[in-house]
C-alpha cells in the first residue's frame, strides 16, 4: 500500500477522540480548533475532517500536516516508521516526498525568554502574598496546599502582569523550573479556558523532574497541582512529576528518557477520561512494563480527592505495597 491509500483508509477522527475541540468554520467541510495534544496552549490547533489534515502553529509552525505526521509525532516514530504502523506493521510500497525542513530537538526556551519569565515569576509570587493575591491564596489554600508548597514550587499570581514583551493573563502562574531551565509558565485563570501558557513557553516538558533523578520508584500524574499535593502529601515516600499537566503529552525520550533510567516502577495516576486513558496508555508503550495503573475512587484525581478528605499518603502506601 502507498501513502496516499494510508492516508485515506487511517481518518484523523479516529486519533482525536476525546480531545475537545470547538467548530469555528463551516465551509470546506468545516474546521475545529483547540489545544494542540502535544504542546497545549488555547486554540493553536486547527484540523479539517474533510481533508483529513491538521496543524499547530507551534508545533508545525502553522503548516498543514496528516495523519501520518500525527501518529509520527505522537509516538516518536519516522514518517516511514509511522506509515508503516498504519499499514498493519506491512511495508509501505513507494516513499513519500522527502520534507527538507528540519525540526529542532525540543529544549527549553531562550536565554532571553527565561530571563524576563523569571522575573515575572518572582513578581507574581510576591503578588500573591499581597491583598491583590488574598483571592488566589484562599483558593490555594481550600485546594490543600501548604505555605510551603506554594513557596516550594514558585507559585504565584498575576494581576495582568506586563513588562517588556511577555503578558501574563490573572490568574495563578505555575512555573516549571528543571534543572535550572524554566521551561513553562501556566496560569490557572478564573476563565475558559481553565489553563493557559505565558507565549514563548515550553510546554512538553516533566514539571518536577528534578525530584526524579536516582530514585528507584516514579509516580506519574496529570497536571501540576496534583504533583504538588502529592509532593506535599507524601512526596518522602515516593518522587511525583507531571507530563506538562497534560495527559495527551508524550514523554520526548530524547530529552526526558534518563529520569527513568533507574526507575523499576513507574506508577501512573489520570484523570478518568479518554484524554487520561490515552495517556497511561501512551506511557505504557513508551516506558515498558515497569508502568503500572494507580486509581482512586469515585473518578476523583489526587487533589480532589485530598480536598474530600481521602488519605492520599495510604492510598499510595497502598499501591506501593501492591506492587511489591
Amino acid at each position: 500500500m502507498d501513502f496516499e491509500k494510508i492516508k485515506e483508509q487511517n481518518r484523523l477522527a479516529a486519533y482525536l477522540d476525546g480531545y475537545k475541540l470547538k467548530k469555528v468554520a463551516s465551509t470546506g467541510g468545516g474546521e475545529y480548533a483547540g489545544p494542540c495534544p502535544f504542546c497545549g496552549g488555547r486554540d493553536r490547533f486547527r484540523y479539517q475532517p474533510a481533508n483529513n489534515i491538521w496543524l499547530c502553529r507551534n508545533c508545525t509552525a502553522g503548516q498543514w500536516r496528516d495523519v501520518i505526521d500525527f501518529v509520527a509525532k505522537r509516538d516518536n516514530l519516522s514518517i516511514a516508521e509511522a506509515a508503516k504502523k498504519l499499514n498493519n506493521g506491512l511495508p509501505v510500497t513507494n516513499n513519500r516526498p522527502a520534507v527538507k525542513t528540519e525540526r529542532p530537538a525540543y529544549g527549553p526556551p531562550t536565554e532571553a525568554w527565561q530571563r524576563e519569565a523569571r522575573e515575572a515569576v518572582k513578581q507574581c509570587q510576591n503578588t500573591l502574598y499581597s491583598e491583590a493575591g488574598a483571592r488566589a491564596q484562599a483558593y490555594l489554600k481550600k485546594r490543600g496546599f501548604s505555605l510551603d508548597t506554594l513557596q516550594r514550587f514558585n507559585i504565584g499570581y498575576s494581576n495582568g502582569y506586563k513588562s517588556g514583551s511577555l503578558w501574563i493573563p490573572k490568574g495563578i502562574t505555575i512555573p516549571a523550573e528543571i534543572a535550572g531551565a524554566l521551561w513553562y509558565v501556566k496560569i490557572r485563570t478564573n476563565t475558559t479556558p481553565k489553563y493557559t501558557l505565558v507565549k514563548g513557553s515550553r510546554p512538553a516538558a516533566l514539571f518536577n523532574a528534578d525530584s526524579l533523578l536516582n530514585a528507584a520508584n516514579s509516580l506519574i500524574t496529570e497536571g501540576e497541582f496534583n504533583a504538588m499535593i502529592a509532593t506535599q502529601e507524601f512526596g518522602d515516600l515516593i518522587p511525583v512529576a507531571s507530563m506538562g499537566g497534560s495527559a495527551s503529552n508524550r514523554i520526548d525520550l530524547a530529552t526526558w528518557g534518563a529520569y527513568f533510567l533507574t526507575k523499576s516502577l513507574i506508577l501512573a495516576v489520570y484523570d478518568d477520561d479518554n484524554a487520561g486513558a490515552a495517556g497511561a496508555i501512551a506511557l505504557y508503550e513508551q516506558l515498558g512494563d515497569r508502568v503500572k495503573l494507580a486509581t482512586l475512587p469515585d473518578k476523583h484525581d489526587l487533589n480532589s480527592y485530598h480536598q474530600a478528605g481521602g488519605d492520599i499518603r495510604n492510598w499510595i502506601k497502598t499501591s506501593l505495597e501492591f506492587y511489591r
